[in-house]
């Protein structure tokens, strides 16, 4: 009876929940592109992610989260980059399409880039919900349309700067322009309405931090700062701190995220190995809900490929002689 009481109070509160379209990640500070459009192609390699998430493992109907990612340069200022992204929490589904935009240039020791990313959503929910239960109305226009579908159009921009290799800061404007594509009835209190998007600067997801390279025992050391106000979720902050050791064979790192109720602390490990990439994060939180769930479980895998040169322009020849 306990297990039901927690899966229909799950239930209840991701159709509240899940207006927030912007996935969260624990990896955001190895692939800035996750969250910052303004990173597309920054390395100047085509990066190909892999990204699986499962939120509060073990408990009934938690979300399962997987993205597909990739970008890369298009010549010396231009980049593009694309997403497919999959989330399944109780009985609803959540399925995004990505296109970013970038535009990359130098100025001194200042490398920048100024990016935009379109997004199309859809969600709906799993047409069991609309079965006669006792706490629930299959009649509910509100849950039929659920089952039905929301569509939304949505775009963002983002700018990242990295300055003598060393200082980074980003900052990403998520919702910038947010549309729906259907007229199908929501809860004023799902977050769904049209209306109530603010200002330009209501949403926004900063960082920043610092790359200290201790050459002489080939380590660094990476500590860096989020801020993070995305749509109706509680506004978050960030102390990351990040090492590198034996040329980024071993990358290990922790994440601190106070809360008044429900802080949480993230670790993570993995390898760099020329192209490939591979990291693994685990969450625990001190509220009360953690005794119901064994943590979140994050697992990126990624591959880079150097960009080709171009070829040299042929030397002109003589027509006439």
């Amino acid at each position: 009876m306990k297990k039901v009481l927690f899966t229909l109070i799950f239930g209840f509160s991701a159709l509240f929940a899940f207006a927030q379209e912007p996935a969260v990640y624990a990896q955001y500070q190895l692939f800035p592109v996750l969250i910052n459009p303004g990173y597309t192609g920054f390395q100047d390699k085509h990066e190909f992610l892999l990204n699986a998430r499962r939120t509060w493992a073990g408990f009934p109907g938690s979300p399962s989260t997987y993205t597909f990612m990739y970008n890369g340069p298009v010549g010396d200022k231009l980049a593009l980059g694309g997403g497919l992204f999959s989330e399944k929490a109780g009985s609803v589904n959540t399925l995004r399409l990505q296109l970013n935009y970038a535009f990359r240039f130098r100025i001194q020791k200042a490398q920048i880039g100024l990016g935009l990313s379109t997004e199309f959503l859809r969600r709906n929910a799993n047409g069991d919900l609309l079965e006669p239960t006792p706490v629930l109305d299959p009649n509910d226009e509100v849950l039929e349309g659920a089952v039905e579908g929301q569509r939304f159009f949505d775009a963002s921009v983002g700018a990242f700067v990295m300055y003598d290799e060393r200082f980074f800061a980003g900052l990403s404007l998520p919702n910038t322009i947010r549309a729906r594509l259907d007229e199908i009835p929501t809860s004023n209190s799902g977050g769904n309405n049209t209306n109530n998007n603010g200002g330009l600067f209501q949403f926004y997801i900063f960082q920043m931090g610092y790359i200290l390279n201790v050459e002489s025992q080939n380590f660094k050391i990476i500590p860096s700062l989020a801020l993070r106000n995305v749509r109706d979720v509680p506004y978050q902050i960030d102390f990351n701190v990040q090492g590198r050791f034996l040329d980024d064979k071993l990358i290990g790192g922790l994440t601190f995220r106070p809360q008044s109720s429900n802080s949480m602390v993230t670790c993570l490990i993995g390898t760099k190995y020329k192209g490939a990439q591979l990291y693994y994060s685990y969450d625990v939180s001190f509220g009360n809900f953690q005794q119901y769930n064994s943590g979140s479980h994050e697992l990126s895998v990624a591959f880079a490929l150097d960009r080709k040169a171009p070829k040299p322009a042929p030397e002109a020849t003589e027509i006439y002689k």
